[in-house]
């Protein structure tokens, strides 16, 4: 009978082994779950803020550059500009001002597709 308890007893050891095994497999797969889900986390939260971004949340409202141009424009020049009073007596710039509005005139008087349209239709 001694060999039957030894055997029982073999069996008894074999099995608190193998249960301490799979607790040991359990644990070790739960911190590995807990490790892909943390890090399955941090990148859906840099996700979304690279989305945000790429979007334009984190964009001011107003941009930085245009209240300095506005603010430091004004500021610098004088209420009467010197080169505008030297430009009115030269008859070169006048002719550029005028220029402009006759080409802008001449853009304005013909008609392209207008006449052909109306001479179609009469």
């Amino acid at each position: 009978m001694s060999s039957t308890k030894g055997k029982a007893r073999e069996r008894q050891l074999a099995r608190a082994k193998y249960e301490r095994q799979l607790a040991r497999r359990a644990a070790s797969a739960r911190r590995r779950r807990q490790w892909i889900a943390g890090i399955v986390v941090v990148l859906l939260i840099l996700a979304a803020i690279g989305l945000a971004w790429w979007l334009g949340a984190f964009d001011s409202d107003e941009p930085e550059t245009q209240p300095d141009t506005e603010v430091t424009v004004p500021a610098d020049e004088p209420a009467e500009d010197p080169a505008e009073e030297s430009d009115a007596g030269d008859p070169a710039t006048d002719d550029e001002g005028s220029g402009d509005e006759s080409a802008d005139e001449e853009s304005t008087d013909e008609p392209t597709d207008g006449e052909a349209d109306t001479e179609g239709d009469a």
